[in-house]
């Protein structure tokens, strides 16, 4: 297994950042499986698909647009990123992976499994199927989805779906998914097959929970009432959920082709592109939040922990060793884990549902429990930030939530640092001193990639850049 592995790995690398033949961006065109797979095979390559995707492209994008880091003062490999200037072109390679590789490569596990009469295999499909698009949701709105990944019954320019109406088949979805999942003795489940959790289907039930909530929570500014119900209904009947130790993750290693993919970028151009944002860099100084040495190295210079004003970038005159950058032990490393879904982002979940008076629990002891598990996540100890009195003291107001789980995404989950930085409007933060392509405000989505809108009729007219997808009501 591990030698498939490091080879999934490597083929999808290369799919990743060399390919541009139209053939292979075909959404609904499977270039993984040449017609005899298995569901054994096919997972880990789907999941790996998924990891690739999220680390090297969404949070590396994320990072920049929620100001964890910016573009380093001597060079300019994500200028475009400061600069706002977010094109049909610069997702083409994400876009592709997302459809063809990784969500193809789960439906042929969802399919073959079902027929193979192996439905925990199926089940975590469906669920990473889920996974994969909420995240195309969240960056565009309206994607394909009822009519995607039917290319192979000639169905290739397929229509796109209301974001409103994916979320809302999602839960359909996860539902059908947990519902399939067999945790008795007997049942067939991966082991080494499932990267992500061994094919313990019980920890799979709690993933489907929590990204259920995470759905519904999403949606808490745009459909209050939907949100508020399908909460509810999930405690009523006794979900679980993800605790800390139980974090939903592909794990790498610092052999060759098995290198976490952010890293085998950065390492290719010495490090230099990226620096800590002032923005993050000083909450995290203000607050005497030990967190910012698991995020950050200090600066070479100075030896200290030191930030670029965001967007800065080659216009200061300063050098790339004036400032800390990501750190290179946890955060941009070549073993460095790729989280889909962390044991203290579930805690913070609850924490809000139960604030908001939809869930069961007390707010003030899941936000605790969320603090800490983000600290002791580093191996660090967030507990006198948290106690009466301290910097992190609970009071009650949902924008402190916010704020913490904006502070605890850094460096591991800037995708979704920016999602609910998009949702909540915390903490309030300045456009890029570059951010010349939208002048006085911000990037709320991407806009639909060329190589689809160039081949497919039925793509929706372009949306702005700064037009918000349908669930963002703060801007």
């Amino acid at each position: 297994m591990k030698s498939i592995y490091k080879s999934i790995i490597a083929w999808v690398m290369m799919f990743g950042f060399f390919s541009c033949g139209d053939d292979i961006l075909d959404i609904n065109k499977d270039p993984n499986n040449p017609g005899t797979s298995t569901p054994q095979l096919t997972l880990p390559a789907g999941q790996v698909a998924l990891a690739v995707t999220l680390e090297a492209d969404y949070n590396l994008m994320g990072a920049h647009l929620a100001q964890y880091w910016t573009q380093g003062p001597t060079a300019s490999q994500f200028s475009f990123l400061e600069q706002y200037n977010i094109t049909t072109n610069s997702y083409n390679g994400a876009w592709s992976r997302m459809y063809a590789s990784a969500l193809e490569d789960l439906e042929f596990v969802r399919k073959a499994a079902i027929e193979d009469g192996t439905p925990n295999y199926a089940a975590i499909a469906m669920l990473l199927q889920a996974y994969s698009f909420q995240i195309l949701v969240d960056l565009y709105d309206q994607i394909p989805y009822t009519e995607a990944l039917q290319g192979k019954d000639g169905l290739l320019e397929p229509k796109f779906d209301d974001g409103e109406a994916v979320y809302d088949d999602l839960i359909v979805k996860i539902d059908a998914a947990l519902d399939l999942i067999d945790i008795s003795s007997t049942a067939v489940t991966p082991v080494g097959d499932d990267l992500i959790y061994g094919g313990n289907m019980r920890k799979w039930i709690s993933f489907g929970n929590t990204l259920k909530l995470k759905i519904y929570i999403r949606q808490s500014e745009a459909r209050p009432s939907v949100a508020q119900a399908g909460i509810q209904a999930m405690y009523d009947a006794g979900a679980t959920f993800l605790t800390p130790g139980n974090d939903a993750l592909v794990s790498f290693t610092p052999n060759t082709n098995n290198q976490n993919p952010l890293w085998q970028i950065l390492n290719q151009t010495t490090f230099q592109n990226i620096v800590a944002s002032a923005t993050s860099i000083q909450e995290f100084i203000n607050n005497a939040d030990d967190r910012i040495s698991a995020y950050y190295d200090v600066s070479p210079n100075t030896n200290t922990y030191v930030g670029l004003p965001q967007g800065t970038g080659t216009t200061s005159g300063d050098q790339f060793a004036d400032f800390s950058a990501p750190d290179g032990n946890t955060v941009i490393n070549a073993d460095a884990d790729v989280i889909l879904i962390s044991g203290y982002e579930s805690l913070f979940l609850q924490a809000e549902a139960a604030e908001r008076g939809w869930g069961t629990g007390d707010p003030k002891s899941l936000y605790d429990q969320a603090v800490m598990a983000s600290f002791s996540f580093h191996g660090l100890d967030g507990s006198a930030l948290v106690s009466p009195g301290g910097n992190y003291e609970y009071d009650g107001e949902l924008s402190t939530i916010y704020y913490q789980k904006w502070l605890a995404f850094n460096g591991k989950q800037g995708f979704e640092g920016w999602n609910e930085w998009r949702r909540t409007g915390v903490p309030v933060l300045s456009p890029s001193l570059q951010g010349q392509a939208l002048p006085n405000t911000f990037p709320l989505r991407l806009i639909w990639p060329a190589n689809e809108t160039s081949t497919n009729p039925n793509a929706p007219e372009l949306e702005a850049l700064d037009a918000p997808v349908w669930w963002d009501k703060t801007f």
